[in-house]
C-alpha cells in the first residue's frame, strides 16, 4: 500500500482548497449573472408595459405571446385573451390582411420588408381603427415586436383640416377682390390669384408695402398695429392712383405660438359709391327746390347765408350742390374773408350729416404742443393740468363734419396723424394707448398755394391729395363787384338794428363800387358795422366819408350809466384791432406780430368783440 508522506497531504489538500476557492467564485459570478438577468429582465418588462404605445410580441407562426397595457386599451382585449391565444392576422382589418401577412412572411425569410406601416386594426367592438405601426424582428429570434399608435383621432382632425382647407381656398380663390395675409413682420404669406394679379406675380416672402403699394416704408393707413392687438378694422380710401374707392377690411389670425398675422381683404366699392353720390345728388336736387323760389340756380342771388348774383358765385353754388351729395373731402381755396367757413357751412347743412355737428377749427391760431390734444383729446393726468378726460374736435365731430380752416398752417406730423384719421385707422387721445375710431368728414379751406408748400416741403403730398379730392375756388370781392349792391343791402339791414339803416348817398356807393376790397366780403361786413355803429364809412387808402365829426379811433362819449372807463376802453381796443386787420388785409399772423402779441390771444379778442 501507498503510504503519501505528510508533505504529500498537505499539497493535496492545498490544490482541494484552490479548487474549491475556484469553484466558489464561479458560483458567485454566475449567480450575479443569473440577477443581472432578473434586473435586465425586469427592466426591459417595465418598459414593455409603459412604452404609452400598443405593443406586442409574435411568434413565428404569428401567434400573439405578450401584449402589454396599451395593447389592452387599443383592441379592448385583456392580456388574458390574447397571449398565446390570438394571431395577428385576427387584428388586421380584412381591407389590409394580405398586406400585412406578406410583410410577415418576407421578415421571417429575412427579405426586405418595412418596418414603419400606416394599417387599420379591427377591436373588439368591431370598429375599425388607424395606426401607426412600427414593427421588427428580435435579433437571433424568430419572433418579431411591434408597437402600434392610434392615429383614428389624428386622421379624422386631418380630414377635417382638409375639407376645411378646401373650402377657404374655395372662397379666397373666388374672392372677387383682392386678399392677402402678412406676418408680423410685414412679409406676405399668402395672395389670392387677385392679388397676385395685381402685383403681377406671387409676392410671398416680399415685403407687403413694397409688393402691393410699392413703397419705401409703411403705408400711413397700416392698422397692423392695431390687428395685433386682436382688433378687426374696417375702412374705406380712395386710391390716389386710380382714383377709386375701395373697402379694406382687416382681421387678426390668431397661431398656435402666440403670434397675430393679418388677413386683408380689398373689395373695389367704386360703383356702389357712384351709386350712393348718384342717390345723395337726386336727394340734393329735391331739396334744392325748398331753397329758391324758382327752378333755376342762376337766377337765385342768395345761397343760405351766402350772397351774390354773378356768374361766378353760380358757379360756387353749383360746386356746392355737388360736394353736399357726396362725401369725400372738400378743400376750399380764396383769399382771406371770401367766405370759406359759409361755403363749408352750406356744404354741410345739405349733406347727409346735417344732423350732427359742424367743428370748425380754425388752425392756424392754435399753439403747435396744443394742437395734438385739441384735435384727438386726452386723459385725466396726460400732462400737468389735465384734471379729467376731455374730447377733442375729431371725437365730438364723430359722424359729423370737421372744417379745418388754414390747413396750410399744419405742421407735418399732424398731417400724418390726421391723414391716418381720413384713411379711417383712427387715432389715440394723449395719454392712452387705446385707439379710437371716428366717423368724420373733413372740408378743408386754405388761401395758400398748396403746391407751393409742398415744393417748400411744408406739406405732405400724400396728405395734400387726401384732402384735394373736391376743390372749390372762391372768387375775390373785386372780381365780383356786381354782387357789391346785394351784400350791401343784405348787411345794411342786418346790422341797422331798429332805427333802420342810415342812408347812403350816391358818393358813398361810388367809393364803395371803385374800392378794391382786399379784405374782401369781411372788410365790407366791417365797414358797414361801423357804418352802422358810428355813422362812419371809412376805407383804405380813401379818405372817410363822415355823417358828423369822428375819427377811426374816436369814443363818442354820452351821459350813460354804461360808458364808463373800462366800455371805452374795450371800444377803443376793438377799433384798433379791427383797424390793425383792415390794413394788414386780415392776416392775422402780422397783425399779432405787430401788436405784439400772440396768435390765440389775438383771436380770443377777435372773437371777443365779434370781429
Amino acid at each position: 500500500m501507498n503510504v503519501r508522506t505528510k508533505e504529500e497531504l498537505i499539497a493535496e489538500i492545498v490544490r482541494l482548497h484552490a479548487k474549491i476557492t475556484m469553484l466558489e467564485q464561479f458560483v458567485g459570478r454566475h449567480e450575479k449573472e443569473r440577477e443581472s438577468f432578473q434586473d435586465s429582465e425586469k427592466r426591459y418588462r417595465t418598459m414593455f408595459e409603459n412604452t404609452g404605445a400598443g405593443t406586442f410580441i409574435k411568434e413565428a407562426d404569428m401567434t400573439i405571446s405578450m401584449v402589454n397595457q396599451g395593447f389592452e386599451l387599443l383592441t379592448g382585449y385583456a392580456k388574458a385573451d390574447i397571449e398565446g391565444r390570438m394571431r395577428w392576422a385576427d387584428f388586421i382589418h380584412p381591407s389590409d390582411q394580405a398586406r400585412m401577412v406578406g410583410y410577415h412572411t418576407d421578415r421571417q425569410q429575412d427579405k426586405p420588408a418595412p418596418t414603419e406601416i400606416e394599417c387599420r386594426i379591427v377591436d373588439r367592438q368591431g370598429q375599425a381603427r388607424d395606426v401607426f405601426l412600427k414593427i421588427d424582428r428580435i435579433p437571433d429570434t424568430q419572433r418579431t415586436i411591434g408597437s402600434m399608435i392610434d392615429l383614428t383621432q389624428l386622421k379624422r382632425m386631418r380630414r377635417q383640416m382638409l375639407e376645411s382647407q378646401a373650402m377657404f381656398q374655395a372662397i379666397v380663390e373666388g374672392f372677387e377682390g383682392f386678399l392677402y395675409v402678412i406676418d408680423p413682420d410685414y412679409r406676405l404669406a399668402y395672395l389670392n390669384p387677385q392679388a397676385r394679379r395685381h402685383v403681377g406675380r406671387n409676392a410671398v416672402g416680399e415685403i407687403c408695402y413694397q409688393a402691393i403699394h410699392r413703397r419705401l416704408s409703411p403705408c400711413l393707413f397700416c392698422v397692423r398695429d392695431q390687428v395685433r392687438q386682436g382688433q378687426s378694422v374696417r375702412f374705406e380710401m380712395l386710391n390716389p392712383k386710380d382714383q377709386r374707392w375701395y373697402l379694406s377690411t382687416n382681421s387678426p389670425i390668431r397661431h398656435s405660438d402666440g403670434a397675430i398675422s393679418l388677413m386683408a381683404m380689398v373689395t373695389d366699392i367704386n360703383d356702389c359709391k357712384q351709386a350712393t353720390a348718384a342717390l345723395r345728388a337726386a336727394e340734393i336736387s329735391s331739396r334744392r327746390e325748398n331753397l329758391f323760389a324758382h327752378d333755376q340756380i342762376a337766377e337765385r342771388h342768395q345761397f343760405g347765408s351766402i350772397v351774390g348774383r354773378s356768374p361766378a358765385m353760380q358757379q360756387v353754388y353749383a360746386q356746392i350742390l355737388t360736394a353736399a351729395a357726396s362725401d369725400a373731402t372738400v378743400v376750399i381755396y380764396g383769399e382771406p374773408g371770401t367766405g370759406k367757413e359759409l361755403v363749408a357751412k352750406a356744404i354741410h347743412d345739405m349733406g347727409e350729416r346735417r344732423a350732427q355737428h359742424f367743428v370748425p377749427v380754425h388752425c392756424g391760431a392754435i399753439p403747435e404742443n396744443l394742437i395734438e390734444s385739441e384735435f384727438f383729446g386726452y386723459m385725466k393726468g396726460a400732462f400737468s393740468g389735465a384734471d379729467t378726460d376731455k374730447v377733442g374736435y375729431i371725437e365730438f365731430a364723430n359722424d359729423g363734419t370737421v372744417f379745418l380752416d388754414e390747413v396750410g398752417e399744419i405742421s407735418l406730423l399732424m398731417q400724418i396723424k390726421l391723414l391716418r384719421v381720413i384713411e379711417g385707422a383712427g387715432f389715440t387721445p394723449v395719454g392712452s394707448n387705446q385707439v379710437r375710431q371716428s366717423n368724420i368728414r373733413i372740408i378743408a379751406a386754405t388761401n395758400r398755394d398748396l403746391r407751393e408748400r409742398i415744393s417748400k416741403r411744408l406739406m405732405r403730398e400724400d396728405f395734400y391729395y387726401r384732402i384735394h379730392i373736391l376743390p372749390i375756388h372762391l372768387p375775390p370781392l373785386r372780381e365780383r363787384k356786381e354782387d357789391l349792391p346785394l351784400l350791401i343791402e343784405h348787411f345794411l339791414k342786418l346790422y341797422a338794428g331798429k332805427q333802420g339803416p342810415p342812408p347812403m348817398t350816391g358818393k358813398m356807393m361810388d367809393l364803395m363800387l371803385t374800392h378794391d376790397w382786399p379784405g374782401n366780403v369781411r372788410e365790407l361786413q366791417n365797414v358797414l358795422i361801423r357804418y352802422c355803429s358810428l355813422q362812419v364809412l371809412a376805407l383804405d387808402a380813401q379818405a372817410p366819408v363822415r355823417r358828423a365829426p369822428s375819427g377811426p379811433f374816436a369814443v363818442h362819449f354820452q351821459p350813460d350809466a354804461k360808458n364808463n372807463l373800462k366800455t371805452m376802453v374795450a371800444e377803443c381796443e376793438k377799433r384798433f384791432i379791427l383797424y390793425a386787420l383792415e390794413e394788414n388785409q386780415w392776416r392775422r399772423g402780422e397783425v399779432a406780430r405787430q401788436l405784439g402779441v400772440d396768435r390765440k390771444t389775438l383771436f380770443a379778442k377777435m372773437v371777443r368783440y365779434g370781429l
